[in-house]
């Protein structure tokens, strides 16, 4: 009895001893502070597991995507969207395959567009120790499938000057080349669509627009005959009667822009004569069209007359390709897969407007007004593509061009073939997608 109570006596010492201790202190606050620097050590190593899982994801999305614009064609929306959701996770592995439950698709079977989102969560290691359960990742793609739309306009210079060096029979060999390539790249109706645009100081069409409301009658010709005191002069004025379809520019500025031509008449396009700098024998304007035996027909009709004003061309290149008056059949540039060219040709130097210019000698007043046309068509989304035959602005053309590889100088007509060959091989590549 009594070694129990002595025993005791020693425990009960030792215990209050133990209570009245404070040399342990350090070693509990030290590993309190463990607690957040755990967490925060945990975060860099979930957060990179996380990198990892969001990576291998986006992977597995974007290929779900490209599949999907494969089969989307020959498969329903509810195959596509089962079918997306096993190909992700086929794609999955570790965290990322646990993580993941399923993908959003959303089809626009209009534009041809599939957009795939998803989510994966990663359940979280040591973060949780500073109260992060779980990380949240997430990744998108987009894939279209079916073919681009192609309009182009080929802008094309048949002034006098193109007579000269074969330069004209060259243009017309290039230019069915052109026809060829694109006719052969076509696999849908309308899928490709050309307008052909041949200028000189104005440009020619058809006379059965003659009551187009954005038309104006306003300009006159002045003729004089006799001499001495019998000399006199005439003024007349165009009509509609009397109009071989020549049009020349509109007032500045509305000369440099493509517009409807309604509303004022200054914004209207001038119904004029056709003279020197301009014959009535200059091939016409043909819009947007897919009938190639038609374009064909209008290529083989170019003969070179009369002076160059550029800007007319471009600025006619410009009004083809766009949905409004003059000409309607263009799709508006938010069409889905649509993509719109201009290929613009000559073989001198601006000499002639409406405004100015004595019709040979070059002007620099005019070269500005193209270099304003072209920047508004590139404004209009148009990819422009310039080619000086041998003679011409080259600084001009350049500046034209929607960058540096799409000019092109010849130094020989013989060489305007494989040129337009090139330039159609590079647009009708633009068809294809995904």
């Amino acid at each position: 009895m009594e070694r129990i109570k002595i025993r005791a006596t020693r425990f009960m010492s030792l215990w209050a001893r133990f209570a009245q201790d404070r040399s342990g202190n350090v070693m509990l606050l030290f590993g309190l502070a463990m607690i957040p620097v755990l967490g925060l050590a945990g975060a860099a190593v979930d957060y990179s597991r996380a990198t990892t899982m969001r990576t291998m994801l986006n992977a597995a999305i974007d290929s779900a995507a490209l599949m999907a614009a494969r089969d989307a064609a020959k498969l329903s929306d509810a195959q596509l969207r089962e079918r997306v959701d096993g190909w992700i996770r086929a794609s999955l592995h570790g965290d990322a395959a646990n993580g993941f439950s399923s993908a959003t698709v959303t089809i626009d079977r209009t534009g041809r567009t599939i957009n795939i989102s998803a989510k994966a969560s990663l359940t979280a290691s040591l973060t949780q120790l500073i109260g992060q359960n779980a990380i949240q990742v997430s990744s998108s793609s987009q894939s279209s499938w079916g073919t681009n739309t192609i309009e182009l306009a080929l802008v094309l210079d048949n002034t006098g000057s193109m007579a000269e060096s074969g330069k004209i029979e060259a243009l017309k060999t290039a230019s069915l080349d052109l026809l060829k390539i694109m006719k052969d790249a076509t696999s849908e109706t309308d899928q490709i669509r050309i307008s052909i645009v041949p200028f000189s100081t104005r440009v020619i069409l058809d006379t059965s627009n003659k009551d187009a409301t954005w038309l104006r009658w306003d300009q006159t010709q002045e003729s004089c005959s006799g001499w001495g005191w019998s000399y006199s002069c005439t003024t007349t004025k165009i009509n509609k009667t009397s109009w071989q379809g020549c049009v020349a520019d509109r007032d500045k500025n509305y000369d440099v822009q493509d517009g409807d031509g309604g509303g004022t008449n200054a914004s209207a396009y001038p119904a004029d004569f056709c003279d020197a700098y301009s014959p009535s024998t200059q091939a016409k304007v043909m819009p947007l069209t897919s009938n190639w035996d038609a374009l064909t027909q209008r290529i083989n009709t170019m003969t070179p007359v009369g002076a160059t004003n550029v800007t007319i061309g471009a600025v006619w290149g410009t009004a083809t390709l766009s949905p409004g008056a003059p000409f309607t059949e263009a799709k508006p540039l938010t069409t889905p897969r649509l993509k719109k060219f201009m290929i613009l040709l000559t073989d001198g130097d601006n000499t002639k407007n409406r405004f100015e210019g004595d019709g040979s000698t070059s002007n620099p007043n005019v070269d500005a007004r193209t270099k304003l046309a072209c920047a508004n068509a590139q404004i209009a989304g148009i990819v422009v593509y310039t080619v000086r035959v041998m003679d011409g602005n080259r600084d001009l053309l350049k500046a034209c061009a929607s960058d540096a590889g799409k000019y092109f100088e010849v130094t020989d007509a013989a060489q305007l073939s494989p040129i337009f060959k090139q330039i159609a091989s590079e647009i009708s590549a633009v068809r294809l997608t995904m």
